[in-house]
């Protein structure tokens, strides 16, 4: 009976790692279909570029707005637009882990982008967990073991250790662990 709570416990974990890193994906793609409504069907590239121009034109420092905007330059086949587009948005610093998300979304491909995003976030929010959990998946993603664990352990200390949130990241952790296979750095501090 021990063993199945054993496994039962850590599948449960292994959900929660893979739900939390299935928000950070589509959650950005969700708030914008919702925010801008439907994709366009039936309206041209340039109208929907110019629709999200006026968006941006009415508030230059909405992130969703611009993030959005960026996406419809990229899906013009306008990169470089589409890159300057992100980085005013980037340049601007999301307020909330919302825009965080939504910033992630338009950094889908660049994870040093993410973590230099992410960390500008936890510096100007350090007591926000839901940046820092975000944080622990981006360093983990990137390789990280050492911020990863770190971001996951401020987690637990803002979050407390039995919130959904604090199960997990200590569910990071604990992956963290198993593809290290158990070699997290000894001289890392325990708490962060």
């Amino acid at each position: 009976m021990l063993l199945d709570q054993q496994r039962t416990r850590k599948i449960t974990r292994v959900v929660a790692i893979i739900m939390v890193i299935g928000l950070v994906g589509v959650l950005p793609l969700m708030l914008i279909q919702i925010i801008f409504g439907d994709s366009g069907q039936g309206a041209t590239p340039s109208t929907l570029i110019q629709d999200a121009e006026a968006k941006v034109a009415k508030n230059p420092k909405d992130i969703a707005s611009l993030v959005a905007l960026a996406a419809q330059y990229k899906n013009a086949g306008r990169n470089k637009d589409a890159e300057d587009t992100l980085e005013k948005a980037a340049d601007i610093g999301p307020k909330n882990v919302t825009e965080l998300r939504m910033l992630f979304g338009g950094y889908a491909a660049d994870t040093a982008k993410q973590t230099a995003i992410v960390t500008a976030f936890t510096k100007s929010h350090p007591k926000d967990a839901d940046g820092w959990m975000l944080a622990g998946t981006t360093s983990a993603a990137a390789g990280d073991t050492l911020g990863a664990r770190l971001a996951y352990q401020r987690v637990i200390a803002l979050a407390g250790a039995t919130s959904v949130l604090g199960k997990s990241a200590q569910a990071g952790i604990e992956q963290l662990a198993t593809q290290t296979q158990g070699q997290i750095d000894p001289t890392a501090p325990a708490t962060p």
